[in-house]
């Protein structure tokens, strides 16, 4: 489910000498499948065979209806800080580019490669470089998969990006997060209009690859080694298991009711119980009122691999959100408020743990912003928020401008009451233009209250070609 104030917002070293090796040879066993699994499927059809009601009458026309994707990305970054910190910034061009095959007997085999470089423009001090952008050259099969896809089933293997509140794409860099995963989702009512939007979801990760990553790896965001996560650094030589997650989803984007419920694990990590609906009272006027209401229990899983460093087991808390809004034909306004409840001696007294989404700043509380929320902060407390959405111009131009305000237990890293102001500026070129799929984004994000950084300037300029 799309949240009402969705924001877009990925590094471990890059690949090179005997890593780039190791890495090519762990990932062939994985090329090797899917590939074999798009062979057998175009080899083993007849050339009229009953593909879920689709004829193909030569190969040619199977490779028609086989879905090309991707984009080219070229986004520079800066970091401008008014304390004891080094400013930063980095530079890279890049994207993704995939198909997924036309359905054989329900079948399809679908491959991504996602890549980045920084063209060697990145500054020549480690501590002066944004790592959050792909330093070097950054290249991984992000979706490497076979899918079984029918009107009430569709089951999918191993390599592909996720899409979940908890276990995301984080899609704000060059390429995004996977997860090396099974996934499978059940849609029974699929001819009865009143439960048509009602599915049943369950998935199981093995491995996480970071948006900045060359490599899968049985880790999350709280290992070392992963560009713009939250490290522990105790945790360096450890693994996990992965994660499991169960859900219930009803409706679909642009509908008046939304609703999901997901129980997640995060194996060794934490376990979370959560609730997220969204309610769109059409008038018939242009004016709209919106609602959303979130609700999360976490509790510890375990042999708590924080606990084991010394950091606290999770916390045994409780997650509310609420959102009230206007949608009109000149803007959409938000204010939004979370709350997490406290439990000291646990990890942050209590704070809420994210393992895939933590220091990306991409999880579903409504209350995160750019550069961070209360995921980031690591502490309980309560937060608002504050948004006004516009297009222009036909929707040639989107402005998001958002204020967020916390109020935390203090940490180590963060003072009592931090706060983040975001500007949000996207141009999308026409189709009469020639340009189709082509837009320049501008993301400015201003963050105070954090002890050693003080005030900090976020800077993203983003220029992408879709096709």
């Amino acid at each position: 489910m799309a949240r009402l104030d969705a924001h877009t917002s990925r590094r471990l070293p890059a690949p090179g000498g005997n890593e780039s090796r190791k890495t090519l040879r762990s990932l062939l066993p994985h090329w090797a499948a899917a590939g074999i699994g798009l062979g057998t499927i175009v080899l083993g059809a007849p050339g009229h065979a009953d593909t879920s009601g689709a004829y193909y009458e030569s190969f040619g026309d199977f490779l028609r209806q086989t879905k090309f994707h991707g984009n080219l990305r070229s986004y520079y970054f800066s970091r401008t800080y008014t304390g004891e910190a080094t400013n930063q910034y980095a530079y890279s061009l890049g994207g993704y580019a995939g198909l997924l095959t036309a359905p054989l007997y329900h079948f399809q085999a679908g491959l991504t490669l996602g890549a980045g470089n920084s063209l060697g423009l990145n500054p020549a001090n480690p501590a002066a470089v944004d790592t959050t952008l792909p330093g070097g050259t950054v290249w991984v099969l992000t979706e490497a998969f076979l899918q079984y896809r029918h009107k009430y089933l569709t089951l999918r293997g191993p390599d592909q990006i996720l899409d979940t509140p908890w276990i995301n794409p984080s899609d704000s860099r060059i390429k995004p997060s996977a997860y090396r995963a099974f996934y499978g989702e059940l849609t029974p009512f699929a001819d009865h209009a009143p439960l048509k939007g009602l599915s049943f979801v369950g998935l199981r990760v093995f491995e996480f690859n970071g948006r900045a990553e060359g490599s899968f790896s049985p880790t999350n965001l709280y290992f070392p080694g992963h560009a713009g996560g939250s490290p522990v650094s105790a945790l360096y030589g450890k693994s996990t298991p992965g994660a499991l997650a169960f859900g219930l989803k009803y409706g679909s984007p642009g509908k008046p009711l939304t609703a999901q419920l997901w129980y997640n694990k995060f194996i060794d990590f934490s376990q979370l119980l959560w609730f997220d609906g969204s309610f769109v009272h059409k008038t018939g006027t242009g004016f709209d009122p919106l609602f959303g209401f979130q609700f999360g229990s976490q509790w510890s899983d375990g042999n708590n691999l924080l606990a084991q460093v010394g950091r606290g087991a999770a916390g045994n808390i409780q997650i509310y959100g609420l959102l009230a809004g206007i949608d009109t034909p000149y803007v959409r306004l938000t204010a939004s408020y979370n709350g997490i409840t406290r439990q000291n001696g646990a990890f942050g007294n209590g704070a809420l743990l994210s393992p895939y989404t933590t220091g990306y700043a991409t999880d579903y509380l409504y209350t995160t912003q750019m550069i961070g929320g209360m995921i980031e902060m690591q502490s309980p407390g309560s937060a608002f928020k504050v948004a006004a959405t516009s297009y222009l111009m036909d929707k040639q131009i989107k402005v998001l401008v958002s204020y967020g305000g916390y109020y935390i237990t203090p940490t180590s890293t963060f003072t009592s009451n931090p706060y983040e102001t975001d500007v949000d500026v996207t141009y999308s070129f026409p189709k009469s233009s020639g340009l189709d799929g082509l837009s320049i984004r501008n993301r400015f994000g201003w963050q105070n209250g954090n002890i050693q950084r003080q005030d900090f300037f976020y800077n993203r300029l983003q220029i992408q070609y879709q096709f």
